[in-house]
Parts: structure tokens; C-alpha cells; sequence
């Protein structure tokens, strides 16, 4: 999800959109991704990306190196968040492996995506 100030402002954006003030507004909008939309195709739906239409997004989609695993818990955060109108705080941190944690309560999903860089 992009590196340095891009991935500060898209980092920047998706809090923004997904804060309790939001929630509402941002999972209506983003349902129109459909049920089974992954992490990207979510956020894609939002034009947080600034992409320029869905063949963009998959050459996007197509240079991350994220493992497989990382981005299907990834889509179940984003997925979560959205279904249940839960706001989510997002984060990128840089480390030694590629990694995700996700913390949630009734009023918060936290998730920190850890890339090597």
C-alpha cells in the first residue's frame, strides 16, 4: 500500500474515512463493492486509492507483495468494519517480516499492517 508520503496520505485517508463520524456514510458507499470485495476493492469503491478505474486497481493489487494469508485477514477486518458499521483505525508499521494484527471491540477494529520495506 505504497511507501512514504503516499502511503502516509493514503494511511491518512482511510482512518478519515472509516472514523466513528463516518462509519455510516463510508459502509453504505462501500457496499456497493459487494459482499465477497477484498481490502483493495473496499477502499478502491471509497476512490481513497486515487486510482483510475478497477484495471488500475489490479495492477495495484498485483505489485504488493503482502503474503496471501495477511490479505485475506486484511479483507476480514475491512469486511467486518463495514457489515457491522464499526469504526477502524488502520496503520502500516515497517518490520523485519510481513505481518498483520487485528484487535477489535464493540466500538473499534484496530489493524496494523506490518511490510517489509
Amino acid at each position: 500500500m505504497g511507501t512514504g508520503f503516499a502511503r502516509q496520505s493514503l494511511v491518512h485517508r482511510i482512518n478519515d474515512a472509516f472514523n466513528a463520524d463516518k462509519i455510516e456514510a463510508t459502509a453504505e458507499t462501500a457496499a456497493k463493492a459487494g459482499p465477497d470485495a477484498d481490502a483493495y476493492q473496499i477502499v478502491h469503491t471509497l476512490e481513497l486509492f486515487g486510482l483510475a478505474d478497477d484495471q488500475a486497481l489490479e495492477a495495484y493489487r498485483a505489485g504488493l507483495p503482502i503474503p496471501a494469508l495477511n490479505n485475506a485477514i486484511l479483507t476480514a477486518a475491512f469486511q467486518y468494519s463495514v457489515q457491522n458499521r464499526i469504526p477502524l483505525n488502520f496503520a502500516i508499521s515497517s518490520g523485519h517480516a510481513e505481518g498483520v494484527q487485528v484487535t477489535t471491540s464493540d466500538k473499534l477494529v484496530s489493524v496494523i499492517l506490518t511490510r517489509i520495506d
